[in-house]
């Protein structure tokens, strides 16, 4: 069988669903299993991230905020989640282009990041530590 058979399947599987840039274990954003803020702070807990929950800011955008810090060896981070009503109010807000300026940034300066997961959206910022721990924790987030 030649190799050319066996890869317009595949790439006609890549360009169906429409995405070339996803990990292969990471999940759709509207499959995330993370539906509430509390689901977020249990998933990073049974990881081993100390979670303390802190007073969040006004949200001026109509979700219901939380903020968290997160501790993992020598590694904090400041991780604040806003619980959207439903997963298009998410994604318009993570979509936003001062969002999505402020998420390269992060990225680019490996700080953090804006993640998008069901109807909420994710604001990780790193405070102090190993840096190291940034992309770790990001990928994380992104396959929950």
């Amino acid at each position: 069988m030649c190799r050319c058979s066996l890869v317009w399947p595949l790439l006609a599987a890549v360009v169906a669903t429409g995405s070339c840039s996803r990990t292969p274990d990471e999940r759709p954003v509207e499959d995330s299993r993370l539906k509430a803020a509390t689901d977020v702070f249990w998933a990073l807990n049974e990881r081993g991230y100390v979670i303390t929950k802190e007073k969040p800011g006004a949200s001026n955008h109509g979700c219901k905020p939380y903020e968290y810090l997160l501790q993992k060896g020598s590694a904090r981070f400041r991780l604040s989640v806003f619980e959207c009503g439903d997963v298009e109010q998410a994604r318009e807000l993570t979509a936003h282009p001062y969002n999505k300026r402020v998420d390269e940034l992060l990225r680019n300066r490996q700080e953090g990041g804006i993640i998008q997961r069901g109807p909420l959206q994710l604001i990780l910022r790193f405070l102090e530590g190993d840096r190291n721990a940034v992309p770790e924790l990001v990928n994380l987030l992104e396959k929950l």
